[in-house]
């Protein structure tokens, strides 16, 4: 046990605050919720947090975790791997801006990619993942982790922003990433027709400066159009620690929340 008991409570108290605020936010039927809709999921976001932390989270029930850097993600998933119960571990979703260069680390240890923002992308993670698949089949390397738990979950990232200029691939200063509306179907199709890989649904910030439920609205009819295509693509994620009850209002499926449970990002 590499964390304190302190830490551990100070997270178990944020946990159970968070857990909490989207078990309220989810009563809320105003917009596209009803009392069936399902509870959605919390990942707790843990970049620049230590692995230590990541372990209290997990002794504390957390099994979905999300990361924005590959090399703080890759080394996190590596050592918490050997001290998480195999049958039982932690699923790591990849949530940041992503470099096509990077998919065949992403491809070892994630269960999700959420970022995917453009073709280029999505067919580098086809490849990086086929390629480990091939390797793990001829025994010359481990088993990418999605591949023993159905295939590789991605997630189109889609822009909000009021115009039709992509910023996929990089965030422009004041902006979200995210691929204009013109492209998401032709990424999901590309991800649809590569092994391994399934579009789950979009993934979406809400920019700077919007309001969040016209952001989570426009993003709701964006989900909708796409399972018009892609019945199976029902994820949304959407929603963070500031804005999580106007994206639960909209049919968020999947909050990522990071600073409400984390406290304050970690001095050098």
């Amino acid at each position: 046990m590499s964390f304190s008991q302190e830490r551990r409570e100070e997270l178990r108290i944020n946990l159970e605050a968070a857990q909490q605020a989207v078990k309220s936010a989810s009563e809320d039927f105003s917009q596209v919720r009803d009392p069936q809709s399902p509870l959605p999921r919390l990942t707790v976001v843990t970049k620049f947090f230590p692995s230590s932390d990541v372990e209290a989270l997990y002794s504390l029930g957390v099994r979905h975790v999300g990361e924005n850097r590959d090399q703080e993600a890759s080394a996190k998933a590596t050592e918490l791997a050997e001290i998480t119960d195999a049958q039982d571990p932690l699923q790591w979703s990849y949530i940041g801006q992503l470099q096509t260069n990077k998919a065949k680390s992403v491809v070892k240890y994630a269960a999700e990619v959420h970022s995917i923002d453009r073709i280029s992308l999505a067919q580098a993670l086809a490849k990086a993942y086929s390629l480990q698949v091939t390797r793990w089949e001829s025994e010359e390397a481990p088993a990418p982790f999605a591949a023993v738990r159905g295939g590789l979950k991605c997630l189109v990232q889609v822009s909000l922003e009021d115009h039709d200029r992509s910023t996929a691939g990089h965030a422009a200063e004041g902006k979200r990433g995210g691929a204009k509306l013109d492209d998401l179907l032709k990424i999901a199709d590309m991800l649809n027709s590569s092994a391994g890989l399934e579009c789950s649904g979009v993934m979406a910030v809400a920019p700077l400066g919007m309001n969040p439920d016209a952001a989570f609205e426009k993003l709701y009819n964006i989900s909708q159009k796409l399972r018009e295509h892609h019945p199976s693509a029902q994820e949304i994620s959407a929603g963070m620690s500031g804005d999580l009850e106007a994206a639960i209002r909209w049919g968020s499926t999947n909050v990522r929340i990071g600073s409400k449970i984390m406290g304050a990002r970690p001095t050098a």
